[in-house]
């Protein structure tokens, strides 16, 4: 499998600090993108500027990274986030003692698996983690979509009742 993604690094003189970015639940591509607004993009550009490197990588299977995100697993997405990790290492323009993982929503329950699991990472920031269960957060999530969508409160219930069936 193949991962592509874009490094920005600051200007000036290195090596520099970086952090890896790990998208959300849904396939993305590097900039996260959703409605028109890029918040991979937008962090991407404001931290290198600040004088951080930053790796962000399309999901698997979209566009330019290879594989299939529909059959992954959390574990799986944080092997992902660790590869990228691991190829900051080989960077010349980057201090491997200044690595961090900066995760969004699901990011924000893959970055300390990936701090677990190696010592490169230097810190981890999260950006809407889960403070609740997986399980939890899809029935929060399950509810507004079907208020947004003007269900009534019967057919947000089958459907709630319904997914707690799956679990």
């Amino acid at each position: 499998m193949r991962l592509a993604g874009t490094l920005t690094i600051p200007e000036g003189q290195g090596p520099f600090p970086a952090v890896v970015l790990v998208s959300c639940s849904s396939p993305q591509d590097r900039d996260e993108s959703v409605a028109g607004h890029k918040p991979f993009l937008v962090l991407a550009d404001d931290l290198t500027r600040r004088g951080i490197s930053v790796l962000r990588y399309d999901d698997r299977g979209q566009f330019g990274s290879t594989g299939d995100f529909d059959s992954a697993t959390t574990e799986d997405l944080a092997g992902d986030a660790l590869a990228a990790v691991e190829h900051l290492t080989t960077r010349p323009e980057v201090d491997a003692q200044q690595i961090g993982v900066i995760g969004h929503s699901e990011g924000g329950y893959i970055a300390p698996m990936v701090a677990v699991r190696s010592a490169r990472v230097a810190f981890i920031v999260l950006l809407a983690g889960l403070g609740i269960s997986g399980e939890q957060i899809n029935y929060a999530q399950l509810r507004y979509l079907l208020e947004s969508a003007a269900a009534t409160e019967p057919q947000i219930l089958f459907n709630l009742h319904r997914n707690a069936q799956f679990f």
